[in-house]
């Protein structure tokens, strides 16, 4: 049976001051742009909006020392789950390139994100494949880590390996001869592990539709297809429409020789007659589709792409920034 976690969120806009054991520079009163994302396993996609709203209104345009004592990430995130259903899992986006996780169990894990522009070609590609010319990338990178390991920790342990990689042609590193996503991810990984011992994933977007994760031991790649559909709104026949966001997950050992799961262009030309059946259609007329709403239209693909691609493990549908669907084949 899959497993099927639905997915809200919602912004707002608070100010705080931190103690100074939290950052030298967060002590002097400051504001963000929070996000809270929120994943549930059972309840409906109108339902979670309509809880996590709820969650944050307590919090928007708020001086948050009035409410926490210590509004640090932490305590935020944990304050926003007693506000919420039991089940959920909480990801809080702070600063820029700052984030908190919360798992179900009430566990927290530090999440940085940044990124670095370099040059890198494929060599065992065959020829006339476009990433075997000379080419290059804006590289993000997402390092995730247990909550005993800080956002200042991260950064201080990525600022040398940016230092090296930056403006730079990845084949000339040691070990990145073959600088695929999913060895560059291992690559950082192994480099990292020895100063962040907590060190929990990560994670290299090679563009802003195609990435790799690596976890110390499991790959796993996604690439992203947009399509425009329209969905039933109401009983009254009545449609509206979306520009949805599907992301297809594979995983697997890495190939000895090409040093990837699947090459993200081979993903990309499977998949594109599977797309063709979604793009401008009216999704309740597509054969098998069942309901057509996010968890639907995931549960679809996994079913229809399954066959021909056992390393398919995942699907994922945004219908919005905001608000879609995860589903995971035959198990959590």
């Amino acid at each position: 049976m899959n497993r099927i976690l639905t997915l809200s969120g919602a912004g707002f806009e608070a100010a705080r001051s931190l103690a100074a054991s939290t950052a030298p520079h967060t002590q002097g009163l400051h504001g963000h742009s929070f996000r809270l994302s929120v994943r549930h396993p059972h309840l409906a996609l109108a339902t979670l909006r309509e809880a996590v709203h709820t969650a944050v209104a307590p919090f928007d345009y708020r001086h948050l020392n009035q409410a926490l004592a210590n509004p640090d990430n932490a305590t935020l995130i944990a304050a926003l789950a007693d506000r919420l259903p039991e089940g959920c899992q909480l990801k809080l986006n702070a600063a820029p390139g700052e984030a908190i996780l919360r798992t179900e169990q009430g566990e927290h894990l530090t999440v940085f994100s940044t990124a670095f522009e370099a040059a890198h070609q494929l060599p065992h590609v065959p020829a006339g494949h476009q990433c075997g010319r000379l080419h290059g990338h804006g590289f993000g990178v997402t390092l995730l880590a247990r909550a005993t390991t800080s956002v200042s920790a991260l950064r201080t342990a990525w600022q040398p390996l940016f230092t090296l990689l930056n403006h730079s042609y990845l084949n000339q590193h040691a070990g990145l001869e073959n600088p695929t996503s999913e060895v560059l991810a291992a690559w950082l990984w192994h480099r990292l592990r020895d100063t962040l011992p907590d060190l929990a994933g990560v994670t290299v977007r090679e563009t802003a539709s195609a990435g790799s994760h690596f976890n110390g031991q499991n790959f796993r790649i996604w690439k992203t297809q947009r399509f425009e559909a329209a969905t039933p709104f109401d009983d009254q026949g009545r449609y509206t429409g979306h520009s949805y966001a599907l992301s297809l997950h594979l995983a697997g050992d890495l190939d000895e020789v090409m040093g990837w799961v699947l090459d993200f262009g081979d993903v990309k030309a499977r998949f594109k007659p599977f797309y063709a059946a979604l793009d401008h259609h009216a999704l309740d007329t597509v054969a098998g589709m069942g309901t057509p709403d996010c968890a639907g239209i995931a549960t679809w693909a996994l079913a229809q792409l399954a066959p021909s691609t056992p390393s398919l493990v995942r699907a994922d549908v945004y219908q919005n920034d905001l608000d879609g669907a995860l589903v995971w084949r035959g198990a959590a």
